[in-house]
C-alpha cells in the first residue's frame, strides 16, 4: 500500500528537512574544530551530512505519516532510511579518524546517543501533534 502524502504535509516535510540542514552547518563547524586534527575531512563530512540530513528530514516526516495511517510497509521503509541517514555521518568520522584518544570516542558515542534520544523524543512529539490535528 502506497503512502498517501497530502501536498500540505509535503510542504511541512520540506520545511522540516530544510531546518535539519541548519544542524549540518553546526555539526560541520564542530567537526572542523575538533576532528580535523585526527584526519577527518570537514568538507567530506559536510557533503555527507548535507545529503543525509535532507533524507533524514523527509524520512522522519514520512514516519509520522505512516504511523498515523497505520501503514507498516511504509513505516518499515522510512525507519531504515532515517536510521541510515542519521548514522552515516558519524560512521564516516569513526572510519577515517586516526589516533583519536579513547575519551574522544566515548564523547562521540555520548553525542550520538544524545542525538538519537532527541530524535526519538522529537518524533514522538511530532506524532502527538499530528494525531491531535487529525482528530480536530
Amino acid at each position: 500500500m502506497k503512502l498517501r502524502v497530502p501536498r500540505r504535509i509535503k510542504l511541512w516535510e520540506r520545511l522540516w528537512a530544510s531546518s535539519i540542514l541548519i544542524y549540518t552547518f553546526v555539526a560541520t563547524y564542530f567537526v572542523w574544530k575538533t576532528m580535523s586534527k585526527y584526519g577527518v575531512n570537514w568538507f567530506i563530512f559536510f557533503l555527507l551530512d548535507a545529503v543525509t540530513s535532507w533524507s533524514y528530514g523527509i524520512s522522519t516526516a514520512r514516519i509520522v505519516v505512516a504511523l498515523i495511517e497505520k501503514n507498516r510497509t511504509a513505516l518499515s521503509k522510512w525507519v531504515w532510511v532515517a536510521g541510515i541517514s542519521f548514522i552515516a555521518p558519524q560512521l564516516y568520522i569513526i572510519a577515517v579518524a586516526r589516533r583519536v584518544p579513547h575519551n574522544d570516542y566515548v564523547t562521540i558515542a555520548i553525542i550520538i546517543g544524545a542525538l538519537a534520544l532527541f530524535a526519538l523524543f522529537s518524533l514522538g512529539s511530532e506524532l502527538r501533534k499530528a494525531r491531535s490535528l487529525r482528530h480536530r
